[in-house]
């Protein structure tokens, strides 16, 4: 985890999460699913994402919106980019 950014490459670092860190996994996942595909990937479409895989404990839209800010994902972006964010990130 780099600045708070959870990355996940293997299903055993998946099953080793905390269930509120599988939800930024999930959310992350489908964010970046939606965004390739060129359809909408914001707060509430992924919200309705979650809620067709019947998971629960659905987070609010205004929460999905604070993952998507933690993980770098928002104005199109992909994800967090060395360099791109002042060093004081790394002091929080």
């Amino acid at each position: 985890m780099k600045n708070n950014v959870i990355e996940v490459n293997t299903a055993e670092e998946f099953n080793s999460l905390s269930e509120k860190e599988k939800m930024v996994v999930r959310i992350t996942h489908f964010r970046l699913e939606l965004y390739n595909k060129l359809e909408k990937c914001g707060a509430k479409a992924i919200q309705q994402r979650l809620i067709e895989e019947n998971l629960t404990a659905v987070p609010s839209i205004s929460t999905i919106n604070r993952i998507l800010k933690r993980q770098y994902l928002t104005n199109g972006r992909t994800g967090y980019y060395e360099g791109d964010y002042p060093s004081d990130l790394d002091e929080r």
